[in-house]
């Protein structure tokens, strides 16, 4: 028997681990179609243990032995999957280490050799079969060289396997939580959260979005059947949300409707529900609007990115709406009952002070009840980097772990990076109050944010300060503070 261990690593995007915290849902689905019979499984979500990770990860493994140690890394969390892959050859110098995710799927060929000695194999793209067939392998120590998706160790180089086909979804077994180590730390506000998947990939292109990489423009999806199955799963080990995520849910509408409509004839709609959605999926079909809120859809993340038609046409999504339709989708939905969050995007090529603050004030008038702000991120194999490094926009091209939406990586034609973000973070601290979005998070959610409060206050009492004090408006002397002065 193979005694393998699973890792997620414990970093978030920024700012999200104050209302979410999921499970890997990759993980517990990788788990769930390994052959349980020549191998033991259990996996570790360090982000529900966050600051203590690296400490954490040390102690069980060194305290439990383990054959095989697997790491899902996205991108902005492999700097400390590389730190615990460190850890794992200098604790456990026997342990076969695994390394798959997005990172090493869009980066595999850019990782230089002095990383790659830790990993003796890399799992790209879709890892359920590729493990699989790898545990196999290792287990009747056979040959690596047919397994598809696999790259693998000879000597001192790795061998890249092709890829093989995507995986039919009929085909695989319901994910097994029952792996998890770690049981509690997973929320979304007040709730206990799972992540459930009920389609994979995207037919769109945008410039920005790695996902292509992962599965082509491809669109797949998982039987109803199946994914009512998965819910009460989840609401059976006591789930009380749900965190569809999906690449893009509302490709098919089609297969939405029919989700909300099984939800609810086997009485799931007491759970909440949070999804990523489309304007386009959501606007061409406006019925969807009361069925999400009958099936206990709370929230719904809409990705605007853009205050003008021009800048969606520089991300590839001019095709999927116009800036005209967004307030129609935000108040569809607002009139069910659900609450709208809207993600928009700073640090364009051709961003200043005056483009910046017009998109932050459009942002705010549109109705959202909350809104994400982004930094450009020039993620590994997307368009978007290979036009912002053509136009020398890039101030960060290698340090991987600052590509977590928060921390500005590139230059404007009219601001540095340190103005830029200084600009940036003045928009995200004055946000909350400027907009009186707190005011609604008060409201909607009282208990979370009195708890979110607390945790915020212990850990960042600086920026608590910040917004009591200047909250109340745009910070205009640091939002006018020049590169030259930033620079001292």
């Amino acid at each position: 028997m193979i005694n393998c261990l699973l890792v997620s690593g414990s970093k978030t995007v920024g700012g999200f681990e104050y209302f979410l915290r999921i499970p890997s849902g990759g993980l517990a689905s990788i788990a769930g179609n390994a052959d349980r019979t020549i191998c033991d499984i259990k996996i570790i979500d360090l982000v529900a243990v966050q600051r203590k990770a690296v400490k954490y990860f040390t102690k069980y493994i060194t305290r439990n032995r383990f054959d095989v140690i697997g790491f899902s890394s996205m991108i902005f969390q492999y700097s400390e999957i590389l730190e615990l892959a460190k850890i794992t050859k200098a604790v456990s110098p026997g342990s076969t280490t695994i390394l798959g995710g997005y990172y090493p799927t869009v980066n595999y060929s850019g990782m230089p050799a002095g990383e790659l000695k830790f990993f003796d194999f890399i799992i790209r793209g879709e890892g359920e079969k590729a493990f699989a067939l790898l545990i196999e392998a290792l287990n009747n120590k056979t040959g690596y060289s047919t397994i598809p998706n696999l790259s693998y160790r000879r000597e001192s180089e790795f061998i890249h396997n092709e890829c093989g086909p995507l995986i039919d979804l009929n085909t695989l077994k319901l994910p097994d939580r029952s792996c998890r180590v770690l049981k509690k730390g997973f929320y979304y506000l007040n709730n206990r959260v799972e992540s459930i998947e009920t389609s994979r990939g995207c037919t769109y292109n945008c410039s920005f979005c790695s996902i292509t990489r992962m599965y082509g423009r491809s669109y797949r999806q998982f039987p109803i059947e199946r994914i009512i199955d998965d819910i009460k799963d989840a609401r059976n080990r006591g789930a009380k949300a749900v965190f569809f995520i999906d690449d893009n849910i509302t490709i098919n509408t089609k297969h939405l409707e029919d989700l909300c409509n099984a939800i609810i004839a086997n009485k799931l709609d007491r759970i909440k529900y949070f999804m990523q959605a489309s304007v386009k999926g959501l606007y061409e079909n406006p019925h969807l609007y009361n069925l999400l809120g009958r099936a206990g859809f709370e929230s719904v993340f809409i990705g605007i990115e853009a205050d003008e038609n021009d800048i969606l046409g520089f991300f590839n999504k001019e095709n999927q709406f116009d800036i005209t339709k967004v307030e129609k989708v935000i108040n569809g939905l607002k009139n069910e009952n659900i609450f709208v969050l809207g993600g928009f995007i700073f640090g364009l090529p051709d961003d200043d002070r005056e483009k910046m603050l017009k998109r932050y004030e459009y942002s705010k008038a549109i109705g959202l009840d909350f809104i994400i702000f982004n930094s450009l991120t020039p993620y590994p194999g997307t368009q978007l980097r290979e036009e912002l490094i053509a136009g020398n926009y890039i101030s960060n091209l290698s340090d991987y772990s600052k590509y977590d939406c928060y921390h500005m990586n590139v230059r404007t034609k009219h601001l540095g990076t340190k103005e830029l973000f200084a600009i940036f973070d003045s928009i995200i601290h004055s946000y909350t109050v400027d907009s009186k979005a707190i005011y609604r998070i008060i409201k909607r959610f009282p208990l979370f944010f009195i708890k979110a409060s607390i945790k915020f206050l212990f850990l960042h009492p600086d920026m608590v300060f910040h917004h009591l004090t200047q909250g109340r408006f745009l910070d205009k002397e640091r939002f006018n503070r020049t590169e030259t002065e930033w620079g001292k």
